[in-house]
């Protein structure tokens, strides 16, 4: 039953009062029934009692009300004690799990600002927990750029739907360096599904990455010692299948690794019937305990070659002790089993057995033999070693030891002989019978033959072998070198473009000056200037051309004219390094046909060479260049008193590839390439060295005749002088189009400017023009897109269009102007002939008109 302690409030209130109203109201209705039989007239006795009945009823309920609401009020705030009670015992347990963690726990608003870190987190830190909660920390600080990059997209990814995701991060402290830690984040969201928290756990993996990393280069540094080895390493299943080979085996068994790895290849299916055998009881022996043996086998491969292999094998087995693999280490014994059969035979037959082992040895192809240790004296060569390195049998002393390259470098082999009985793969340098070097590798093994000790060597010529890497290692050098020549000829090219515009305004203003200024004085120092600007604007020409790749086109060339542009080109060079230039240069010699850009490349190759070998003597330093006319051609002759060339390497000067510089300083091509480009022009090359004597190069040029060219039926005739046009000028160098303007209004046109190609075809829907002239490369709108756009507009001007450039490298201008024929003329811009050739366009239109 209920107690009145757990009764609801207002019940245990009610009967309150029902036990103390009750018996009043029975007393006041006994009281009033006595009175009536009583016959009593007066009811005031009553009414008072009645009305003391109400007070204390009033003062009951009162009294009664208020201990309940206490009761009320004293029991919730009770309540409430004990779930508040209950709630900080709760978050207390949750913080001191939190706080015990061994992780990292932290919440975290998106800007990187965090409201929770428990300890682990501030000892990972090294800071106080004060420090990271401050409102100005910011924990994408501790992040690197990209790191940060990172981490927000990271979190960009979370959503309601998937709101845990995982990250590594990477984070640089001054202290510590750089750590990793691997964090597990969830993220929180609002009702609009907007991320308001991050809820973060994670840990410390900087030991784990790491470890991580030292073994991932542990085992690139144990691959890459693995491919390089020349031992063979395998890893093969007892039923012979490989699942591992480097590259040494391949190139043994001249197989790719895919074939070698394939499922249908067995390794045992090379051994003969016997050796199959020996090789499976061989892997029945290795056990747990024992895992290690060694064995040797004979190989017989698909491509015919026999070879005998020494294997050392370590057994891999699985929990049970069942081998599952075995992972070998070989060698190629060949060499060795065939000399110690050589051994052998030569100890135990005599006679017939003798010859026998003759036989054996005469039918390996390597040059084999044996030499008495004392003495030394030759007692056997077979004939491969008589043919190559020229040894006979009986020879002694220093004449038996002749075929060395180096005595010492057979000491050290005799040395190592006698200390271990067998060596294999020596490297030594031999001298063969024609007197010529060979590189070699030597396997010997220390015998006993006539009851003396004796060396047995089996010797490997591997010259050729070594010239191939020689050879690829050149190729490499030169091919790093051409690149960059070609990056520095592209350079060269974009310093010369940049310089053209400026030239040609010193040029065309110069020109004008020297024109049109009375005073004598201004007339010079403008004379001045203009050859001052022509030579750089040649210099810039020849930048142009060397760095400009097109096909070779032949023509009449001046070579004086050829020497001077290459002399010019090293001026500075030679200048600083004190080089006394002298030159003798025939005047109206013979034009050669040929290609100026090529010869120019030949000339200036001699001058930087004899430059370069100049600077190893002292002054005075002399280079001369003399042109002359022979017979029907002509002839260079390039000399300097510089240190000269020994015969040795004058005999190997046109060598490609083969050089006396230093690395970095040359690639050994330029003589080559010079030598190919004359005898292209059916010339010849020739040097004249002696140590201590300078260096006389002899170029010798046939003098070639133009085709003739059918003049067209104007040829002859002078144009006639146009009549006033106009003319549009198209640049958006303001500079360059003020100075053509300038020109052309001296020669009475009507010019009007554009600073761009839009501004060109305002002006041609505006106005008349006759004449459009327009540099090739502006912004925006460029100089083949207004010919287009002149095609849709007014396609006969395109016809009446004069392009000017400065860029003639770029290979869709060159495609440009292949396609449409447009005429170019090329900056820095000479006034005379620009001028020349405005009025040549000109009278042509008029003519056609």
């Amino acid at each position: 039953m209920p107690t009145s302690s757990n009764l609801p409030l207002s019940r245990r209130y009610a009967l309150v009062m029902a036990a103390c109203t009750l018996p009043l109201v029975l007393l006041v209705a006994g009281l009033g029934l006595h009175q009536f039989h009583s016959r009593q007239a007066s009811l005031l006795p009553y009414a008072v009692i009645l009305a003391g009945l109400l007070v204390f009823l009033f003062v009951a309920h009162r009294m009664l009300l208020r201990a309940a609401i206490f009761q009320a009020v004293g029991g919730d705030v009770a309540e409430q004690r004990l779930a508040r009670q209950a709630l900080e015992a709760s978050e207390q347990r949750y913080r001191s799990v939190v706080e015990t963690q061994t992780e990292f726990v932290m919440r975290m608003l998106p800007n990187g600002h965090l409201t929770f870190v428990n300890e682990a987190y501030c000892r990972y830190c090294d800071m106080p927990r004060e420090k990271l909660l401050d409102p100005a920390w910011c924990d994408l600080d501790q992040l690197a750029a990209d790191e940060r990059s990172r981490f927000l997209a990271h979190i960009a990814r979370l959503t309601p739907e998937n709101p845990v995701a995982s990250i590594e991060l990477k984070v640089e402290r001054p202290n510590r360096g750089s750590t990793w830690a691997a964090w597990t984040d969830r993220g929180i969201f609002d009702d609009n599904g907007e991320l308001v928290e991050i809820q973060s756990v994670g840990r410390d993996i900087t030991e784990q990455k790491l470890a991580r990393q030292a073994l991932e280069a542990s085992e690139q540094r144990y691959r890459s010692v693995v491919e390089l080895q020349t031992e063979f390493v395998v890893r093969m299943s007892p039923e012979g299948h490989l699942s591992f080979v480097n590259d040494a085996y391949c190139r043994a068994c001249r197989m790719t690794r895919e074939q070698l790895l394939d499922p249908s290849w067995c390794e045992l299916d090379v051994l003969p019937p016997d050796d199959r055998r020996r090789f499976v009881e061989h892997l029945g022996r290795l056990t747990p305990q024992s895992p290690n043996a060694s064995i040797e086998l004979f190989n017989a491969m698909p491509d015919g070659v026999s070879r005998w292999l020494a294997w050392n094998d370590h057994g891999i087995f699985d929990g049970d002790g069942r081998l599952i693999e075995v992972q070998s280490v070989g060698r190629d014994i060949s060499d060795r089993v065939f000399a110690e059969q050589a051994r052998l035979e030569a100890e135990k037959l005599s006679g017939e057995r003798e010859a026998q082992f003759r036989a054996i040895a005469e039918g390996v192809p390597l040059p084999i033999t044996i030499s008495a240790i004392e003495g030394p004296e030759i007692l056997f060569v077979n004939e491969p070693a008589r043919k190559t390195l020229g040894i006979e049998v009986g020879q002694i002393g220093a004449e038996a030891v002749s075929t060395w390259e180096s005595r010492a470098r057979r000491d050290d082999l005799m040395r190592l002989l006698l200390r271990d009985g067998i060596v294999d793969a020596f490297e030594a340098g031999m001298t063969t019978m024609q007197g010529s070097r060979i590189d070699t590798l030597v396997s010997a093994r220390l015998i006993t033959r006539g009851g003396r000790p004796a060396m047995l060597a089996a010797v490997t010529d591997i010259t050729r072998q070594r010239e191939a890497e020689a050879e690829i290692a050149r190729q490499r050098e030169t091919l790093y070198q051409s690149e960059k020549l070609s990056a520095l000829g592209s350079l060269l090219a974009g310093v010369a473009h940049e310089l053209n515009n400026p030239l040609s305004v010193v040029i065309g203003y110069s020109s004008m000056l020297k024109e049109f200024s009375t005073d004598s004085a201004t007339v010079g120092r403008a004379d001045k200037i203009h050859a001052a600007a022509e030579r750089c604007s040649r210099i810039v020409r020849t930048f142009l051309a060397m760095a400009r790749k097109k096909p070779p086109t032949r023509g009449a060339v001046d070579i004086n004219e050829v020497v001077v542009a290459s002399l010019e080109l090293a001026a500075y060079s030679l200048r600083s390094a004190g080089v006394e230039i002298r030159t003798e240069l025939t005047e109206l010699l013979p034009n050669i046909w040929g290609d100026r850009d090529q010869l120019h490349q030949v000339i200036t190759n001699l001058v930087v060479n004899a430059q370069q070998a100049l600077l190893q003597v002292p002054h005075p330093r002399r280079l001369t260049i003399v042109t002359t006319e022979e017979g029907d051609g002509v002839e260079v002759l390039v000399a300097d008193n510089g240190p000269g060339m020994p015969e040795t390497v004058r005999a190997r000067a046109f060598e490609p590839f083969y050089t006396t510089k230093l690395a970095g300083e040359g690639t050994g091509v330029g003589l080559s390439v010079c030598q190919g480009i004359v005898t292209a022009h059916d010339g010849s090359i020739e040097l004249d060295s002696t140590e201590g004597s300078g260096a006389r190069f002899t170029i010798r040029l046939p003098s070639g005749k133009a085709e003739t060219v059918l003049a067209p039926e104007t040829a002859g005739k002078a144009l006639p002088a146009p009549s006033a046009a106009r003319i549009l000028v198209v640049d958006d160098d303001a500079d360059i189009a003020s100075m053509i303007a300038e020109m052309l209004r001296r020669d009475g046109h009507d010019v009007t400017i554009a600073d761009d190609a839009n501004a060109a075809l305002k002006a041609v829907r505006e106005t008349g023009i006759d004449l459009l002239i327009s540099d090739i490369r502006m912004p925006g709108l460029d100089g083949p897109g207004l010919y287009r756009a002149l095609e849709q507009l007014r396609p006969g001007l395109t016809s009446r269009l004069l392009f000017v450039t400065g860029d003639t490298l770029a290979p869709e201008i060159d495609r440009f102007i292949g396609e449409t024929g447009a005429p170019v003329i090329e900056k820095p811009l000479d006034p005379q002939t620009f001028r020349r050739l405005v009025m040549e366009r000109l009278g042509a239109m008029e003519t056609e008109a």
